[in-house]
């Protein structure tokens, strides 16, 4: 655990000083409410800053040196009460540097908690006044239509420095606001959970630890992702000394606002009409996916997937019901792929499919170019379907029921939801890169390769994959490009007799998968899973990427395994001293990882001596698998025990067919 938490903090540092960009005011635009709500929305701003002017001018005379104390700051905070909320956010905002030296970021909590339940307080008001006015009953945080407005309220949890339900390490944050519907009580909110989060806040005593205040809003709105599932993007804040700013947390990087200057009345304006702004905001501009309906008597979620790609006022939807997710958005930035196994909300007897959920990355085309693109695994999937089609296989290989890029209604019209819907401006950021939110629907239904039961269910499970590798390739020229744990999936029997034995291989996620005539001249570019990664692929040479780096790719797979253990049981057997060199393929540069791999590769008594020797003494048959694949790709005659050797001196079909060979040889040992 101690070695995770150092990785995710060193990421943590590295985004906050290179992936944040700063002063971008067109946050604020982003969730301006319609002109329908503006109408409202403009005197509770109003009237929240009266309020604070007013008590302002009343408590001027006071002097804040004998109330700092951490004794009278203790019963801030808890409870709302609108006089001292109002004294809360006038000591807030007359915390100098000089009396910060007394005030610790627990103290500083309370005091803010008081300003967000004032603002609360006013949303309140007029909230209620927006919805009798327009005889709109609230319905919850999931909507119908992308743009409806429905009013909520944001509030604080109670307490700080703690550690949310959801987390899956031992970080604590220092507060965070929720959405609550209306008509909630003005209240801290108890019970923190990273599943109800709408944003998580960092505060610090002072303006010169703003960096650190960002790395851990990186690392914290991590775990944001990771427990909703219809979360598209989310927001923060971080408070150092009087100084706030807003954060915007997108696929590829962080954008926040300009300093709010909570000592100054333009500084408070801003930060209250932000609020505020939250309150009044489609769901849609607040990260939440409206197509997501959780239905709580079941604990499950109705997801509506578009029927095709057709844009425009006539889409037909098809619902699906999950009660399971079996992959989650772990990560802050990338593809967020998330997925569930689900069935027909019409039929829910019948088939179980894999509901797939990712923000992928259209292939040679830029920002508004992509619109009319489909993402490429979707087209990937239709060209195995139709080239497979009436042919009676020997091995599984994904289905696709439906795909579809993922719709937002708004303004009566669904438009596709990618980067351009997530920012409706132009900010003139001409590096952002341009995604499209994919909803791809397969079947057969797979588990977890670490669902197999010992070493010949496992090679019968990767014999499989890579017969299917190897025909998709063939048939259809496409090279998978991302042979990982992850990516090779187990169908058991469960009472099937048509299978013949316990388990069979399923090879999965195509996103990477490229024609092999497209990759002909070779790019230099990389793709992949880092621990399964060729040394050819880690260094992005330029030559052809061929199938002898996904078989590369394969023979780490299995070293992974035979190392850590293909299941939980064997897990349980981990020598830490055995697993030092393999270690090093998921830590340090890609350049650095790739030599560290040539090293380890150079010859049969270092791959033996620094890798085999750290597999499990058990597995007598993956170290055979292991070492056969080994000698085919490294150690035949002309190579030098490199890839750049190998890949001038041998064509990939002979040695891919001879490693298969030798998979099928081992499915009766």
């Amino acid at each position: 655990m101690e070695e995770i938490m150092n990785e995710r903090r060193q990421e943590a540092e590295y985004i906050a000083k290179h992936a944040i960009r700063k002063d971008v005011d067109s946050l604020f635009s982003l969730v301006e409410p319609k002109k329908t709500a503006k109408s409202i929305v403009d005197p509770i701003v109003e009237a929240t800053l009266t309020t604070i002017n007013n008590g302002f001018s009343a408590l001027s005379g006071k002097s804040l040196d004998a109330v700092i104390g951490k004794d009278e700051l203790k019963k801030y905070g808890d409870s709302f009460d609108l006089d001292r909320a109002v004294e809360s956010t006038f000591r807030l905002s007359n915390l100098n540097e000089e009396l910060f030296r007394g005030v610790s970021e627990a103290d500083m909590y309370p005091l803010f908690r008081d300003f967000i339940m004032l603002v609360a307080h006013h949303v309140k008001a007029g909230a209620e006044r927006f919805v009798a006015e327009r005889s709109v009953k609230p319905k919850g945080r999931r909507r119908k239509t992308s743009d409806a407005i429905e009013p909520v309220l944001i509030l604080p949890y109670n307490g700080t420095d703690f550690k949310p339900e959801g987390s899956d390490d031992r970080t604590k944050i220092d507060g965070a606001l929720a959405l609550c519907e209306l008509p909630s009580p003005i209240e801290p909110q108890s019970s923190p959970n990273h599943k109800d989060m709408f944003a998580i806040g960092e505060l610090k005593r002072q303006e010169r630890d703003s960096l650190q205040a960002f790395t851990q809003l990186v690392e914290y709105t991590r775990n944001i992702y990771a427990n909703q599932d219809h979360r598209r993007f989310a927001w923060g804040l971080t408070m150092c000394g009087t100084k706030v700013r807003g954060c915007l947390f997108h696929h590829d990087g962080v954008r926040a606002t300009s300093t709010m200057d909570f000592a100054s009345h333009g500084g408070r304006e801003k930060l209250v009409t932000l609020l505020v702004h939250w309150s009044f905001c489609s769901f849609t501009r607040l990260g939440y996916d409206t197509n997501m309906t959780r239905l709580r008597e079941e604990n499950a979620w109705e997801i509506r997937c578009p029927d095709h790609d057709h844009d425009g006022k006539r889409n037909s939807f098809t619902s699906y019901v999950t009660t399971r997710t079996i992959v989650n958005a772990s990560s802050l930035f990338g593809r967020h792929t998330r997925c569930y196994i689900a069935r027909r909300k019409d039929d829910p007897s019948g088939m179980e499919v894999v509901l797939k959920d990712s923000w992928s990355l259209p292939r040679d085309l830029k920002k508004q170019s992509a619109i009319l693109t489909v993402p490429d695994e979707a087209r990937n999937l239709q060209l195995i379907k139709e080239k497979f089609a009436g042919e009676n296989l020997n091995f599984s290989y994904p289905q696709v029921v439906t795909s579809s890029r993922a719709k937002l209604s708004v303004g009566g019209k669904y438009i596709i939801d990618d980067t351009l819907a997530i920012y409706e401006y132009d900010d003139g950021d001409e590096e952002q890169i341009y995604r499209v939110r994919s909803l791809i629907v397969t079947t057969p239904v797979g588990r977890f390769i670490k669902r197999v039961k010992n070493e010949a269910e496992l090679v019968l499970v990767l014999s499989d994959a890579m017969e299917c590798h190897n025909a998709i390739l063939k048939k259809c020229g496409l090279l998978h490009r991302d042979i990982s744990v992850n990516n090779i999936l187990v169908i058991t029997n469960d009472g099937d007799d048509s299978l013949r034995r316990p388990v069979k291989g399923l090879l999965i996620d195509y996103d990477h998968a490229i024609s092999v005539d497209q990759d002909s001249t070779g790019n230099g570019t990389r793709s992949g899973t880092l621990p399964y990664m060729s040394i050819h692929n880690l260094e992005g040479a330029s030559g052809k990427r061929s199938a002898l780096d996904d078989w590369e790719s394969l023979l780490y797979l299995i070293c992974w395994l035979g190392t850590f253990g293909i299941n939980s049981k064997d897990r349980d057997n981990i020598n830490k001293e055995n697993t030092a060199e393999i270690e090093k393929w998921r830590r340090g540069t890609m350049k650095s990882i790739a030599k560290c791999k040539r090293r380890q590769m150079n010859s049969m008594d270092t791959f033996s001596g620094l890798i085999l020797a750290g597999f499990q003494e058990e597995y007598n048959l993956l170290k055979l698998l292991a070492t056969d694949i080994y000698m085919a790709l490294f150690q035949h005659n002309g190579c030098k025990g490199t890839y750049r050797d190998m890949q001038n001196t041998v064509a990939s079909d002979s040695y891919a067919q001879a490693v298969a060979a030798k998979l099928n040889s081992l499915q009766g040992g």
